[in-house]
This record gives structure tokens, sequence and C-alpha cells, in this order.
């Protein structure tokens, strides 16, 4: 306990400070010899005032709220990237099994090899489904040559103490001939260890105790932080269990080249540590990983191996088969009867989706929440988890309108890559954006009075003010969405025109991302429709407008309008070597 002092600094001479000091010993040696201790220390625990985040010791009492919830439950667990993605009271909402629940304990940090010493008590409170966290962070090693070695031995001792010191003696499994030797030290194994382990949070909580009764002052975290838990079989205790905190988007209040500055700046060595570079067999991770397969199959619960992709831009600043290692851990349990492998790592959700470069917000959760919910109730159901379509609208993030921002109506149309080839028409784009040029009355508009479109038209960004925007994404918004049949390089063509022999132009992006900052695309060639292929069509340093599909499926095309004035009549994209679309 620290000394007790006077407003001076002073250490008082008066009985105040042994009257306090005889109080804490007098409650210490209660606390120590009856179950007083963990009734006052836990809440405390749970609400920030003696740990750094609740959540860390939540877990015991959270089982003991599924063992007696009587309703069709699912639970996830994994690591922080899983706790933002999960909304469990959406699932619930969303979900057609009546009185299912879903639970998120998931948590900062956690790794199956952390995490499985929770399994024999997860497996007794007869979850139906378990959903456990699969990723590239998921699978990494450590030995003591590892950079990162006595960060992962402080945080092990950390969560295996704090674990043990609230376990039932009958949790205690075969877990523990799986940790390192070094980490089986901080497990308490029999009931003094476990309550040495609670004597050393009784002095704080004595202290915290007092300085609430004596001085109305509290070390407790606000209920709304990030790592604040409020007390197990509270009113709110049953809504936190479905629906933790969660923090506030960095990314929603970046422009799009914001976000990539930050992942240049971030990504380039995030790229080269273990969390990018999983190997396939042999670590930590993957013998707590297989212990905790097998035991929950062996209890007949389901599991769901659940892969949540990260920024669709994370993927290319990391080489050809980096991840290799996450994929072949797949591999390897997908084959088990039980185990539905829900590996959504390489699908590319919206950027609107996420809080930073791995976890989702708000808008990504819901889309977590219509994409899994589903397959979870398939399984629930006891039908083939494999045979349900996903409605590609799950992975539409709606555009609120604000002070300065409109949105208007597009077609609705999905295009398709065909033998490599996507071919549109500009006119029939998907969804669109007014933009954000403040002051101006830009917009896109359908136009038919230049002769020689295609289709039934063209785009034309009007009115023809000669206002320029330069790089930026505030500018009227046209987007397209794609269904590719295989990833690789793409160009893309547009088919322009510009009144008055001007160069208008415009951005082209993919996936959120421009492409064509510094020049944009345009064309010279006055009333005549032309194709162009790069950024700058008359500069030495010309830009082709090439980007990269990272994956089969849906995607999005962007065109920003950069000048007013700019027509667009066609567009394609093609993956053919030396295509033309003049002889298309």
């Amino acid at each position: 306990m620290s000394v007790i002092r006077d407003k001076n600094g002073a250490t008082p001479t008066d009985g105040s400070g042994l009257l306090v000091s005889c109080m804490v010993a007098i409650l210490t040696v209660l606390m120590l010899s009856s179950t007083i201790g963990p009734a006052i220390v836990k809440p405390m625990l749970l609400d920030g005032s003696l740990i750094s985040n609740g959540r860390f010791a939540f877990v015991y009492d959270a089982y003991e709220t599924v063992g007696n919830d009587k309703s069709p439950s699912v639970v996830g667990i994994g690591s922080s990237i899983l706790m933002a993605g999960m909304n469990g009271t959406c699932m619930q909402e969303e979900s057609e099994i009546e009185n299912a629940r879903f639970y998120n304990f998931a948590m900062s940090g956690g790794k199956p090899y952390s995490e499985m010493i929770q399994i024999p008590a997860l497996i007794d409170s007869n979850p139906d489904v378990v959903m456990v966290e699969v990723g590239p962070n998921s699978l990494y090693g450590w030995d003591e040559n590892s950079s990162f070695y006595d960060a992962v031995l402080e945080y092990n001792e950390f969560r295996f103490q704090l674990m043990s010191m609230g376990m039932s003696s009958d949790h205690f499994g075969d877990w523990y001939t799986i940790l390192d030797e070094i980490d089986q030290q901080w497990v308490d194994s029999d009931q003094f260890g476990r309550t040495d382990a609670w004597s050393e949070y009784t002095r704080d909580a004595i202290e915290e105790y007092l300085r609430r009764e004596i001085d109305d002052a509290t070390s407790a975290l606000g209920m709304d932080s990030y790592s604040y838990v409020p007390p197990a079989g509270s009113d709110d205790w049953d809504d936190y269990l479905s629906e933790p905190n969660w923090r506030t988007s960095k990314f929603d209040v970046m422009r799009p080249e914001e976000i990539r500055d930050y992942l240049d700046e971030k990504m380039p060595s995030k790229s080269r540590q273990p969390i990018y570079n999983p190997p396939a067999i042999n670590t930590q991770n993957h013998r707590a990983l297989d212990y905790m397969i097998h035991e929950l199959l062996n209890a007949s619960i389901e599991v769901v191996l659940v892969g949540i992709p990260h920024h669709p831009w994370v993927n290319a600043y990391l080489e050809p088969g980096q991840l290799d290692g996450m994929n072949s851990t797949y591999e390897k349990y997908e084959s088990l009867e039980g185990v539905t492998s829900l590996q959504m790592y390489w699908e590319e959700w919206p950027s609107e989706a996420y809080s930073d470069r791995n976890h989702l917000d708000a808008e990504g959760r819901g889309v977590f929440c219509k994409r899994v919910t589903p397959i979870i109730d398939a399984i629930l159901k006891g039908s083939d988890p494999l045979s349900v379509e996903i409605n590609p609208d799950v992975y539409e993030i709606p555009i609120e309108a604000g002070p300065n921002i409109e949105s208007c109506v597009g077609s609705g149309l999905e295009f398709v890559e065909d033998a490599g080839i996507v071919s549109i028409e500009a006119e029939d784009y998907t969804h669109c954006l007014n933009g954000l040029w403040q002051g101006k009355d830009s917009h896109w508009e359908f136009g038919s009075e230049t002769p020689g479109y295609g289709g039934d038209g063209y785009v034309v960004a009007n009115p023809d003010v000669k206002v320029k925007m330069g790089d930026t994404t505030d500018g009227p918004r046209l987007s397209y969405n794609i269904t590719f049949s295989s990833s690789g390089n793409y160009t893309i063509w547009l088919r322009m025109s510009a009144p008055n022999g001007g160069s208008d132009s415009v951005h082209v992006g993919f996936n959120g991302l421009p492409i064509t900052y510094g020049y944009g695309a345009s064309t010279r060639t006055g009333d005549i429709w032309t194709w162009q292929n790069s950024s700058c069509s008359v500069c030495s340093d010309r830009i082709q407008l090439d980007v990269f599909v990272p994956s089969e499926g849906q995607h999005q095309l962007h065109i920003w309008m950069r000048e007013d004035g700019a027509r667009i009549d066609s567009i394609i994209m093609t993956n053919i070597t030396g295509f033309n679309p003049d002889n298309t």
C-alpha cells in the first residue's frame, strides 16, 4: 500500500494514518480467510480499477451466463479483430433461429495460445456453435530470439495468472501440457495458489474501496470506455456479452488519400512482422488451435473457423504467397466433420467498413452480421452451410447524406467480367454521389446531344463553368459494381470527349483508391469520342490506367469528376495483353 501523506506531502503524526492502516489490515485478513476477497475484487477488475482492461477478467462469469441461457447459443472467441467485428445483438436480430443468443468473448491480444485455457469452461457452458478466429495474426510463434519475446511472456504471465485464479478445479485440463515450460509457472493449479493470486489484488482493492468510501473518488473507467465491463449479473451485463464497447473509428474522419498515406507509413514494417508471415505448422498457436478444435468437436460442439478481411489495400503491401501458412491451416481443418471454414480474409470489403488497417467499424460490423449470420443459422438448422447463397447486397454500405453531400440514384446494375473483359455503358452506373464541391452545382447528368455515342447516351459533368478540383475525391462520383471471375492486373479504357477542344478530366479509382492523382484521365480531341487508357494523354510521363484485382468476386470501379465538362460514353476493363478497344 502507498504511504498515506497529508496535503503537504508529510506523513501524518496523528492517529488517522494508523486508523486507516488498521482498517486495511483487518479487511485483508477477512478477504484472505473467506470469499469476501473475490466478491470485492472481481467488480474492480471488471471496471478497470485494478487492471488495464476489465475484459481480461470476465470470461468465467460470462460462461456461467451462457450455461444458464436455455437458448441456442453461439460464442465467438479470438483477438480484438473479432471483438471489433462481431455485433452479437445485430446477429440475434438477423438470425432466423428463435431466441438464438450470440456472444462476443474475443479480446485484445487474444490468440489460440492464450485463449485455449478457457476451453474447458466454454465446453461446460454447452454452446451450440463456437466461432474461432483464425487470421494471419493467430498463427505466429516465438522463441528467445524473437524481438517481441519479452512482450509475449509479459502478456502470457498476466493472462494465465488472472485466468487461473478464477478457474474451477474442474477446468484444469490438457491445455497445461501445451504451454511452454516458462508459462506453466504462471498457472495456479491448486486452491492455495489461487488464494495467493487473489491476495495480490487484495491490497489494491482495499485501497480503492476506502478511496471510494472516504474520498468519494474512484479509479474505475467510464461506462463507455473500451476497457470497461459492467458488473456480472447487472442490468447491463447481458447486453454487454453480445455487444461490448468498441473504439471510435480512426478511418471515418480520414479521406482516401489520408488512409493511403497512413498505410504507406505503417504497412512496410508491419508486413515484415510475424502477424503477416504465419507459418503453416508447429508454432505455439498451431498446437493450441489444434487442441481447441478437437476438444470442442469431442464435446459435439460445432466449430466455425472465422477469417476476417483486413482493409482492402493491405494485401498490396504483401508479397505473393506470404499468407500461404494461413491458407494451409484452413485446409488442414476444413475437411473435419463438425468444422465449417468461413475464410473471408480474401474477400474485399469496402474501405468504409474499417476503423483501421485490420479492425472493422460500425459499418463493417453490419457487413459481418449479414455475411456471417446466415452461415450460423444453417449450422443451427442442421443444413449445409456451404450451400448458403450470400446476397451481394450485404457488402453495400449506405452512404448517409450530410450538410454538404447528397446521394443520387443509380441503376443498381451489376457488371460481370467475361473472358477477361468488362464492358460498361457509363450511363448505367450502379450508384452515385453528388460530392463535396462546396458552393458548386456540379453533378453528373445523362447526355445525348453529342453524336457518336454508344448505348442510350453518355454521362457529362455539368454545368461546364471551368471548375477544377485537382487531386481529391470530393468531386461527384460514379460507381460500378463488377464481379470478376479471375484476379490479376486489368487495364481501364475510357471512351471520352470534351467540349471546345478542352482537356476536361476525371479521376479513376478502384475499391475506393484513386489511381490518377497528378493529371487525371482526359482527352484533347474535343467533341470526337476517343478511347483513353492513361493519365495525362499528352504527357511524357503518362501512366497507364492499370489496377490489380486481388480476388474473385465483387469489386468497385469509381469515376470522380476532376473538371466539369468531361463526357464519358463507355468503359472497358480487360486483362488481355495488347487489347485495342477500337477493334471491339
